[in-house]
C-alpha cells in the first residue's frame, strides 16, 4: 500500500501512517529500530532494496529523506508505503524542499519510533563526521559507503579526521568474510608470524586500503599493496609469507575463492559469494555496538591532525598594511573585503563573509557595508557568519551580531536565510549543542569538505580581532579548548575572558578561507601583533596561526604596528 501526501508536516504523515498500518491490520508494532537513510541526488532503488529485504532479518521503520534546499518553493512531500511495499517493515519518504531543508532533524524527530536505536545510513554521500552531522548525532550507530563517493580514498581520510565510536563504511563490511578466512588460514599448523603481508587490489579502493590497515594493526607488520591481475573491483588476492612456504587466498569468481596453503599440492576452493549490498547493510544493522576494530583500522590507515600549526603551514605569507588610525584602517580592509567579496561572486555566484566582534571589528563591518553599498555588490549572494560568540542572552548587549544588527545587516538589508547568527541562551539549546549545531549549519552550506580537507577553501572573507594576549575568535593560548581539531565549531568553557561561555570556530574552519584579514587598532595589542610574527604557535599565540589560502593581511593603526 502507497499514499502520497503534498506539501505536508511530520506530523500529518505520522496520523496517516498509523491508519494506514490499521487499515492493512498491522495493529501490533514489532520494530526493533529506526533506520534513517539519507539520499543525496541519484539512484535510491538499490539502497531501498537492501533496506526491504535487511527488514526481513531487521523488522523496523525506513525513514528516507531527501533535502532539496534550492528548490523556489517551500514544502514537504511525503510518501508512505506499508504492507507488501515495505517488506517486513515500514517505509516513509520524505522531501524536503527550500527553507524546509534547513531543519531536517525537526521534520524526523515525531516519525522516530520510540525507545528504539537509531541507525543512520548514506549509500553515497557522507558528512566527513557523521557523528556530527545534524542527523547522524541522533544515531547509535552510522553506516557509510566510501566505495559510492568520487573519490573514495579521499572521503575515507575524511571519515577518519571526523571518526567516533559508532561510525562504520561498508567497505569494512564487504571484507568480513575476508577477514576470517585470514584469520582461519593463518591458524594452519605450524602456526607461525608471516615474515611478509601482500594484498592485491586497486590501490585505491576503500575495502583494500582496511584490509592492509588490519592486516598491519594485527600482525604487527608492514604490508604491500599490488595491483590486480584484472580490472575487478575490491580486495582480490591476501599472501602470507611464512617459514615454511605461503598462504595464497586468491578470489577465481564471483562465488569462490582459491587457497593455497604450505605443503598442499593441490588447490582448496572455498564458497565464498561477493556480498551484496543488502548483506553488509544487514550485517551493520545486526550489531548495535560501536566496531573497535574498523575505528583501530580507519584510524590506521590514515593519520589524523592533532597540531593545529598544520592546517597554517604552507600557506603564503602574510603582509601587513599600516594605517594612521582606525578609522583609515577600517576604511582600507573595507575596500579590499569589497573586492573580494565581489570577485567571489563573480566567480562562485556566492561570497562567504566572517564578521568578527570587537571595537574595530564593528567600525570595519559599518565601513563594509558603506563600500558595498558604493560598489553596487549584489549583497542577497552574500552568507555572513560568525567567528565566534559570547554564549549569552540573544538580546545581550555583549553579542556581536548585536554591534552591527542596525549599521551592517539591516543597512545591507540582508536576507535572513544569509545570516547565521551563532545560537544564544535564548535558543534553548545547551552550550555543546549550540557549538555542535553551528558546525552543521556550515556543514550543510557547503564547509564539510574544506573543513577536513588541507588546502581547500569555504570561506571567501575571515575577519578577525586579535586580544593583548593574541587570542583570536574565542581561542586563547595555552586554553585545552583550542585543541579541538576535528570539528567546525567548539563550545568553549572558563574563558579568561568574561563571559565564560563562548562559541568558536576551530582551526580547521577558520584556517579553510581565501582571504584572512587580523584587525588591529591600540597599543595595548602591539606587543600580540610583534610576537605572532615569529612563526606559526597555535599554543602560545593563537594569532599566528591562521593563514588565508590567497591572502592573509595584518591591518594595522600606527599603534598596533608600534613594536614591529
Amino acid at each position: 500500500m502507497i499514499t502520497t501526501l503534498t506539501d505536508t508536516t511530520s506530523s500529518a504523515v505520522d496520523k496517516k501512517l498509523v491508519e494506514m498500518r490499521e487499515t492493512g491490520g498491522v495493529t501490533a508494532m514489532g520494530r526493533v529500530l529506526t533506520l534513517l537513510i539519507v539520499a543525496s541526488a541519484g539512484e535510491l532503488d538499490a539502497p531501498l532494496a537492501a533496506a526491504v529485504q535487511a527488514s526481513h532479518e531487521h523488522p523496523c521503520r525506513v525513514l528516507v529523506l531527501r533535502a532539496d534546499p534550492e528548490s523556489e518553493t517551500d514544502g514537504l512531500d511525503a510518501e508512505i508505503r506499508v504492507g507488501r511495499d515495505a517488506g517486513a517493515g515500514e517505509i516513509v519518504l520524505l522531501t524536503a524542499r527550500g527553507q524546509v531543508a534547513t531543519a531536517l532533524d525537526t521534520l524526523v524527530t515525531p516519525l522516530l519510533l520510540p525507545d528504539a536505536p537509531i541507525v543512520a545510513w548514506w549509500p553515497t554521500n557522507a558528512p566527513s563526521s557523521p557523528a556530527q552531522d545534524i542527523l547522524g548525532s541522533m544515531a547509535q550507530r552510522r553506516i557509510t559507503d566510501a566505495r559510492q563517493t568520487e573519490n573514495p580514498e579521499g572521503v575515507l581520510k575524511r571519515l577518519r579526521r571526523g571518526y567516533r565510536s559508532g561510525d562504520t563504511d561498508l567497505s569494512w563490511s564487504r571484507i568480513t568474510n575476508w577477514r576470517g578466512l585470514v584469520a582461519s588460514a593463518y591458524e594452519v599448523t605450524p602456526v607461525s608470524a608471516p615474515t611478509a603481508v601482500r594484498i592485491e587490489g586497486a590501490e585505491h579502493d576503500p575495502s583494500v586500503l582496511l584490509m592492509a590497515a588490519w592486516l598491519e594493526t594485527e600482525l604487527g607488520t608492514s604490508v604491500a599493496i599490488d595491483p590486480p591481475a584484472s580490472d575487478e573491483v575490491g580486495l582480490s588476492a591476501v599472501i602470507l609469507e611464512r617459514s615454511d612456504g605461503q598462504i595464497v587466498l586468491r578470489r577465481e569468481s564471483d562465488d569462490s575463492i582459491v587457497m593455497n596453503l604450505p605443503g598442499d599440492t593441490t588447490d582448496q576452493h572455498v564458497t565464498m559469494p561477493r556480498r551484496s549490498l543488502f548483506e553488509c547493510l544487514s550485517e551493520e544493522l545486526r550489531r548495535l555496538d560501536p566496531d573497535e576494530v574498523y575505528g583501530d583500522a580507519l584510524c590506521h590507515a590514515f593519520s589524523g591532525i592533532e597540531d593545529p600549526s598544520t592546517f597554517a603551514t604552507g600557506k603564503p605569507e602574510p603582509t601587513t598594511s599600516v594605517s594612521d588610525g582606525p578609522a583609515e584602517l577600517a576604511a582600507t580592509a573595507a575596500q579590499a573585503f569589497t573586492e573580494q567579496i565581489a570577485a567571489a561572486i563573480a566567480e562562485r555566484d556566492v561570497a562567504h563573509l566572517v564578521l568578527t566582534g570587537g571595537g574595530i571589528g564593528t567600525r570595519t563591518a559599518t565601513e563594509l557595508a558603506r563600500a558595498l553599498t558604493a560598489a553596487d555588490v549584489d549583497v542577497s549572494k552574500v552568507d555572513v557568519w560568525w567567528g565566534d560568540e559570547r554564549f549569552v542572552a540573544a538580546d545581550s548587549a555583549d553579542r556581536s551580531i548585536n554591534a552591527v544588527r542596525s549599521t551592517f545587516l539591516e543597512a545591507l538589508d540582508l536576507p535572513e536565510q544569509r545570516v547565521h547568527a551563532m545560537p544564544s541562551t535564548s535558543s534553548g539549546m545547551g552550550l555543546d549543542d549550540a557549538a555542535a549545531w553551528y558546525g552543521q549549519q556550515l556543514d550543510l552550506a557547503g564547509g564539510d569538505v574544506p573543513f577536513h580537507t588541507r588546502g581547500e577553501a569555504f570561506f571567501d572573507v575571515l575577519l578577525l580581532g586579535v586580544g593583548p594576549d593574541g587570542h583570536i575568535a574565542s581561542l586563547f593560548p595555552e586554553h585545552e579548548d583550542q585543541r579541538e581539531t576535528t570539528l567546525a565549531a567548539v563550545s568553549v568553557r572558563n574563558s579568561p575572558k568574561p563571559p565564560p561561555e563562548r562559541i568558536s570556530l576551530t582551526w580547521p574552519a577558520l584556517n579553510s578561507a581565501r582571504h584572512v584579514a587580523l584587525l588591529v587598532s591600540g597599543e595595548e595589542k602591539a606587543e600580540a601583533v610583534e610576537r605572532a610574527q615569529h612563526g606559526i604557535d597555535p599554543w602560545g599565540c593563537p594569532a599566528s596561526a591562521v593563514r588565508g589560502l590567497e591572502s592573509t593581511t595584518w591591518y594595522l593603526d600606527t599603534e598596533a604596528a608600534s613594536k614591529l
